[in-house]
């Protein structure tokens, strides 16, 4: 009740509308992701083949994560939105029939992942971006953690819903699922209106300019905080996420077949849950500058002992440790990124942002993939989780050497100031 509380914006009926469609569609996709997994895993048995089914949803992020953030500069957001979700329909009810009618393939599922893979590159930025035009800006933080509240409870329900209709009904009602919620959440942004859109940043029409990316490129350059930050990100995103694609490994290691892997998935989305919650109900409290590397570093300490661990509960407190870590990285990133970017630029950095944590991800699936083919998941896992930390650490601590005192550029644009010095 008393995280209710510190929730005012779940009652404004506009900012709900955008949640709870953008809930259904997440909800659907997690759904997806189990049902993907252990799709992939049951046709080849192959570690390599969950890695590399991974790169290829991940890949275009990499190809065309600037583009997305540019577009989402550029162009409505809603309406941007609005045409990936509808988009996003097609390569799950695709998934689905091949499923139904006996014909998946590894190649097929592959690429259907790099064509969702090629709408995320757009949704993301422009999901990200359009927060600031739905809320005030002293409101961003609040609605950062009310999505992580959002998201993050599709984590714990969509695995073991998942995980109840493979062993049930099979993978393809998973696929199907989730075709209905783009459906959902396409549908809902229709209704949703965009109150504080930025007399700054007008909707432009004209053909890409080489000028717009290079301007984007100097902000991110020029202020030394979000450059710090996109590089913890880049750290995380190469080298702990990857992890999630060896989850079917680590269930069938277990004996726990889809029932377990659903249950795994569904723990490390509790923990991530209840940070989302804590998020939430501590967002008005003043934060520090690098409050979000204590939770980053703690995440590939948490994946080290999972990778580690023989001992199945054990591997689960790991996992929920994990989820919570993670969440609490990512929501504190997002806060500082957004609230470190004028509106005119913001899609752009939310570009960079998902370039720096979803287009890492190809390399580092890829990485963990050759690794576990050649060594086994728990020794690729224990390399990267290790590697991961110890950057994070000396990342940590050259930050702390800083002390309180900033770049020229860095007190320029910190803080709601930044837009006007911009």
């Amino acid at each position: 009740m008393e995280i209710a509380k510190r929730m005012p914006l779940i009652s404004d009926g506009n900012y709900r509308l955008f949640w709870a469609g953008q809930g259904l569609s997440w909800l659907g996709s997690v759904m997806q992701s189990v049902a993907q997994g252990w799709l992939v895993w049951s046709l080849t048995g192959s570690p390599a083949h969950l890695a590399l089914t991974a790169v290829m949803l991940s890949l275009p992020v990499l190809l065309f994560g600037v583009l997305g953030g540019v577009s989402a500069d550029r162009f409505d957001r809603r309406t941007l939105l609005i045409a990936t979700q509808a988009g996003s329909i097609v390569p799950s009810l695709l998934l689905g029939l091949l499923v139904l009618c006996g014909a998946a393939t590894t190649p097929a599922i592959m690429a259907l992942a790099f064509f969702q893979g090629a709408l995320n590159a757009f949704d993301v930025p422009a999901r990200q971006a359009l927060l600031a035009e739905l809320v005030l800006r002293e409101q961003l933080g609040h609605a950062v953690a009310c999505n992580a509240v959002a998201f993050n409870a599709t984590r714990l329900l969509g695995p073991a819903a998942a995980g109840c209709l493979i062993a049930s009904c099979g993978a393809a009602s998973c696929f199907f699922i989730n075709a209905a919620s783009f459906l959902a959440g396409a549908v809902t942004l229709r209704f949703v209106r965009v109150p504080y859109r930025s007399v700054d940043r007008p909707v432009r029409r004209r053909p890409l300019s080489a000028a717009e990316l290079r301007e984007g490129m100097r902000f991110l350059t020029m202020h030394g905080e979000i450059a710090q930050i996109l590089t913890s990100v880049l750290l995380v995103g190469l080298l702990a996420i990857p992890f999630v694609s060896l989850l079917p490994v680590f269930a069938d290691s277990f004996a726990a077949g889809p029932r377990g892997l659903g249950t795994m998935s569904a723990v490390l989305g509790g923990g991530s849950l209840l940070a989302a919650l804590w998020l939430a109900a501590t967002a008005r409290l003043p934060q520090r500058r690098d409050d979000h590397l204590p939770a980053g570093i703690l995440l590939p300490l948490a994946l080290l002992l999972f990778a580690l661990s023989r001992n199945y509960l054990l591997s689960l407190v790991a996992l929920f440790t994990a989820g919570a870590a993670v969440v609490i990285f990512l929501a504190r990133v997002n806060r500082s990124l957004q609230q470190n970017s004028p509106d005119r630029l913001r899609g752009r950095v939310m570009g960079a942002y998902t370039l720096a944590l979803l287009g890492a991800a190809p390399i580092g699936s890829l990485l963990v993939g050759v690794i576990a083919a050649c060594t086994g998941a728990p020794f690729a896992l224990t390399l990267t989780s290790s590697a991961c930390a110890a950057c994070l650490a000396l990342l940590r601590r050259g930050r702390r050497r800083e002390g309180t005192a900033s770049a020229p550029w860095s007190r320029t644009f910190v803080g709601s100031d930044c837009a006007r010095e911009w």
